[in-house]
């Protein structure tokens, strides 16, 4: 009997170690566990300070929102309504005014031209000469980007058209035979421009740096509390 109890009981701790070894993890599987654990969390929180990074960025004003002026486009009906009847034909139907009657044709007044149509700058009067062709003409537009240069067979030889690159308005042509520093002549309708001073550029100017640095503002602004909230959210 003694001897039957001894073997139940040898039986009963063999059992007992072999079930305490099935429920321990080796050392090495719990490091792998936890290291994975990690991983996992670090992984999270660099996906999610990305996205905020992202959201962020996207907020933020471009250089071309700043440089890029949006394309105007408008009906003949809505132009006819901005426009005088000789400014609609020139600008619009590219026409051409009779030389020397042209309020710009010689006037030698300081300040800046803007297209008659959408108000962008073309032009500087300190470019502006006399041609003897009884058209205004410059010898370099204020910013090359502010034109388009198109080839003209119209009126039987081919000739380069100049066209405001905002809104398509005909402006002039350009020819080769304008003084240095370019050796180019602008050649402009008076109705397709707008003489305008230098101090309301200036102020324009002033007034849209002010108001992009505002907005830059109030979207950084926004930006920030956007990422405070989903930091509250975490």
């Amino acid at each position: 009997m003694p001897s039957r109890r001894v073997e139940m009981l040898s039986f009963l701790g063999v059992f007992g170690i072999s079930a305490a070894l099935l429920t321990v993890v080796p050392p090495n599987l719990a490091a792998d566990k936890a290291k994975k654990a990690d991983s996992n969390v670090k992984n999270k929180s660099d996906a999610s300070a990305k996205k905020e990074a992202a959201d962020a960025k996207s907020d933020e004003p471009t250089v071309d929102d700043e440089e890029t002026p949006k394309k105007v486009v408008k009906t003949d009906a809505e132009w006819r309504k901005q426009l005088t009847a000789m400014q609609f034909r020139v600008t619009r139907k590219k026409g051409t005014e009779i030389a020397g009657t042209g309020i710009y044709a010689h006037t030698k007044k300081d300040g800046m031209y803007r297209c008659v149509c959408c108000g962008q700058l073309l032009f500087d009067s300190k470019t502006k000469y006399d041609s003897g062709t009884g058209w205004p003409s410059f010898f370099q537009t204020l910013n090359d980007k502010a034109v388009n240069y198109i080839d003209d067979t119209s009126a039987g030889e081919l000739r380069t058209e100049v066209e405001c690159s905002r809104c398509d308005a005909h402006l002039g042509h350009v020819f080769a035979d304008g003084p240095p520093p370019t050796g180019r002549r602008y050649c402009m309708n008076s109705a397709s421009l707008k003489l305008v001073t230098r101090d309301s550029v200036a102020k324009e100017a002033k007034a849209k740096e002010a108001k992009s640095k505002s907005a830059s503002g109030d979207k950084g602004v926004k930006s920030k509390d956007a990422a405070d909230k989903k930091e509250e959210t975490k």
